[in-house]
C-alpha cells in the first residue's frame, strides 16, 4: 500500500513543468512563507490582547512546536526506514541527504502552525493556512524525499502536540482559577463576624430592670 500511494503521488513528477515549478515551491520556500503569515496573523491579534495574555499563547504555541520535534527527533531514533531514493528508483526532484525520513518534521512544522493559529488566534485564519500547510506536506512526496507514512505520522505528531498543550494549559488555568477562588473566600470570611458553634456557650449582657 505504501508503494502504491507512493507511485501514485511521486508518478506525476517530471509530467508537466508547472506542476512540478509548484510542488518545488511547496517543498522548499512555501514553509517559510506560513510561519512568516502566522506570525503576522498572530502579530495583528496580540495588539488587541494583555501582556500577559499575549506572553501566556506565545508560550502555547513554542510548545506545541518544541513537544511535536521532540516527539519526531524520538521516532526517528528508532529508524523505521530510510528516504524513498535510498531504496527505489524515483523521480526526485531535489538533492537529499539520505537518512531516516520517518516522522516529516515539515509535515509536522505546518500542520502545528496551521492548528495553533486556528485554536489560539483566529479559526478563519487557522483553515486559511492549512491549505498551503497540506501543500508543503504533500509535495514532499512529490518531489521524491519522503514515504506518505512519513507525512502522515508528521501530521498526527503534530495535532497531538497541539491538543495536548491546549489540554494542559487549559487545566492549569483551571487549577490556578480554582486557586484564587479559594484565596478570595478565606479572605471574605476573615472579616466576616464569628459565629459560635452549637457547644458555645453564649454569655448575653445584663439587662437591668
Amino acid at each position: 500500500m505504501q508503494d502504491v500511494l507512493f507511485d501514485l503521488i511521486n508518478g506525476m513528477a517530471g509530467s508537466s513543468p508547472v506542476l512540478d515549478d509548484v510542488m518545488l515551491f511547496a517543498a522548499g520556500p512555501l514553509i517559510y512563507l506560513l510561519f512568516a503569515a502566522a506570525g503576522i496573523v498572530s502579530l495583528l491579534a496580540m495588539r488587541k490582547q494583555g501582556r500577559t495574555t499575549n506572553v501566556w499563547m506565545a508560550g502555547q504555541v513554542g510548545a506545541a512546536l518544541l513537544l511535536g520535534f521532540l516527539v519526531n527527533r524520538v521516532l526517528r531514533m528508532m529508524a523505521f526506514h530510510e528516504r524513498p531514493f535510498q531504496t527505489r528508483t524515483v523521480n526526485q526532484l531535489v538533492q537529499h541527504e539520505p537518512g531516516v525520513s520517518f516522522p516529516s518534521n515539515h509535515a509536522t512544522a505546518a500542520i502545528t502552525v496551521a492548528l495553533v493559529v486556528g485554536i489560539f488566534v483566529s479559526a478563519l485564519w487557522g483553515w486559511l493556512l492549512a491549505l498551503p500547510a497540506l501543500l508543503v506536506a504533500f509535495s514532499r512526496v512529490y518531489v521524491g524525499v519522503h514515504w506518505p507514512s512519513d507525512i502522515i505520522m508528521g501530521g498526527l505528531v503534530g495535532i497531538v502536540a497541539t491538543v495536548l498543550v491546549w489540554w494542559a494549559a487549559k487545566l492549569l488555568l483551571r487549577r490556578r482559577s480554582g486557586a484564587e477562588e479559594i484565596d478570595d473566600l478565606a479572605d471574605i470570611t476573615a472579616v466576616l463576624p464569628r459565629v459560635p458553634a452549637a457547644e458555645e456557650t453564649v454569655v448575653l449582657p445584663k439587662v437591668r430592670s
